[in-house]
């Protein structure tokens, strides 16, 4: 009988509940679906994912409160982080940790520079184009959601007012931007000044297709006459304010490091976007270095072809000749896009996979020509299937396409367009991982799309292999000039 006691202990303990094993992998999933939601509803982030992309519960603006919103939030999100065991986590969720770790961390950090912050910079960096990407891409196919798109439209232009006032506020402490970015932005908000039916918030019928037509008819009746009274006339006080007495009291000094904790500012954008900790001063060096490397090749292929003269006049000559210019726009997208055949032909033996949609090449809206430089790649949407390079195909006497091989194989194929693509397809990613892009890996996916040009063979020309290493200059150059400018 002295068992009983033992075995009657026993089974009390067998049959008491045993505390639910913590599920990290659930609880992480439910942090990045967390921010996610976050950053399409208040207007920070577009879907960009297969189907259908919601309209957000309102556009996001940037005020003061809401950098003090992300504080709590990011804050919260990293208290929450270290309390998931990682070591429970497979190692694809281990992907999904450091990524939502590292943004939480770099995004609390970004909190502290409100100050610091430029609503409107340049035409790639823009504060109304977030707001513009999302409305044009957004999702109107029901009443409820044409309603969605008119009161979004009229915070987009609260965004305006609030754009300006900010911008009084800066430099009434003495912040303004350099004349060079002021002539700049000019440029950006003329561009914007067009006839409301072409105005990049104005949606077009084929997009409303899926609405009643007396639906259809009163949205954009009612889109035509917020553009009209409000939304183009700003656009209009925002240029006259900006060449008025704000431009002549700028200076040409270019660079964050000349205002208050600019420098401070920047180091935080060198983090930001290299995903790194090096210094601005590391990566003066870096480029340096890089910069003197490629002149080194670009100095061989000039002695290969037997040139006659010097690099400066090498240079001339590839910017200059007549075989390296178009003469019409529809002969640059020609040019963009012969190269891309030879790259299908010789990936098609190394990849199998490659993404559904499909891409095209074509000439930008000419009223945005005379603020963008190149181009820019934009990804597919429920409107336009297709993901299309915009080039500038304005002037084209002084644009030489030397670089259209390289340049087509980073922008579409298998550079920007296949990684987006590929990764919105995917279907073993979440919503967060699909729309998560950072700067350091989709440039670096870029470039090596162009570098692996050269690994197949297909910069067969001396002068296509010379376009490839002048993109590499153009890109090397940065890290000298935008560390100098900035910081040094």
């Amino acid at each position: 009988m002295k068992y009983i006691p033992f075995i009657i202990i026993t089974l009390l303990l067998a049959c008491c509940h045993r505390p639910t094993p913590r599920n990290d992998r659930a609880e992480l999933d439910s942090l990045s679906q967390q921010l996610w939601h976050r950053e399409l509803n208040t207007g920070r982030a577009v879907k960009l994912t297969e189907g259908k992309s919601p309209l957000p519960e309102k556009l996001y603006i940037g005020t003061r409160e809401d950098f003090k919103d992300d504080s709590v939030y990011f804050a919260d999100l990293l208290t929450k982080l270290k309390g998931i065991d990682i070591t429970n986590l497979p190692p694809t969720a281990l992907v999904d940790y450091d990524l939502l770790h590292w943004i939480a961390e770099v995004r609390l950090e970004a909190t502290r520079y409100y100050d610091n912050v430029f609503p409107i910079v340049t035409p790639y960096a823009h504060h109304l184009s977030g707001s513009e990407s999302i409305l044009k891409q957004g999702s109107i196919s029901t009443e409820a959601e044409a309603a969605r798109y008119y009161q979004l439209l009229e915070q987009y232009h609260e965004i305006q007012k609030s754009d300006l006032a900010r911008l009084r506020a800066m430099a009434s402490r003495g912040i303004r931007m350099a004349r060079p970015e002021i002539d700049l932005t000019i440029g950006l908000i003329k561009s914007m000044q067009v006839e409301p039916t072409r105005h990049a918030c104005y949606p077009q019928t084929a997009r409303l297709e899926k609405l009643d037509s007396t639906v259809r008819v009163a949205l954009q009746q009612k889109v035509v006459s917020l553009l009209v009274n409000r939304i183009i006339p700003y656009h209009d006080s925002l240029a006259s304010w900006l060449a008025g007495p704000y431009r002549s009291r700028a200076t040409d000094r270019v660079g964050l490091g000349q205002y208050p904790g600019g420098k401070e500012y920047y180091r935080y954008l060198v983090k930001w976007h290299t995903t790194t900790d090096l210094t601005p001063a590391e990566i003066h060096e870096m480029g340096m270095l890089e910069v003197a490397s490629i002149y080194r090749k670009l100095d061989s292929i000039r002695v290969a072809t037997g040139f006659e003269g010097d690099m400066k006049s090498f240079y001339r000559f590839l910017q200059q000749d007549k075989r390296f210019l178009a003469s019409t726009p529809d002969e640059v997208a020609a040019r963009l896009k012969k190269p891309l055949l030879s790259m299908d032909t010789a990936i098609h033996q190394l990849i199998s996979i490659r993404p559904k949609a499909g891409y095209d090449i074509r000439r930008l809206s000419p009223e945005l020509e005379p603020a963008i430089t190149f181009g820019n790649y934009l990804p597919p949407t429920e409107v336009e299937p297709l993901g299309i390079y915009y080039f500038n195909g304005s002037k084209l006497e002084q644009r030489p396409l030397t670089s259209a091989a390289s340049l087509a194989f980073h922008e579409i194929m298998p550079g920007h367009h296949w990684q987006i693509c590929l990764q919105s397809e995917n279907t073993h990613l979440s919503e967060f991982r699909k729309n998560t892009y950072v700067t350091a890996y989709l440039e670096g996916w870029g470039e090596y799309a162009s570098w692996l040009g050269i690994e197949l063979g297909l910069y067969r020309d001396p002068y296509d292999y010379c376009g490839r290493l002048l993109m590499d200059m153009f890109i090397s150059v940065r890290l000298v000039v935008d560390t100098g400018m900035n910081d040094l």
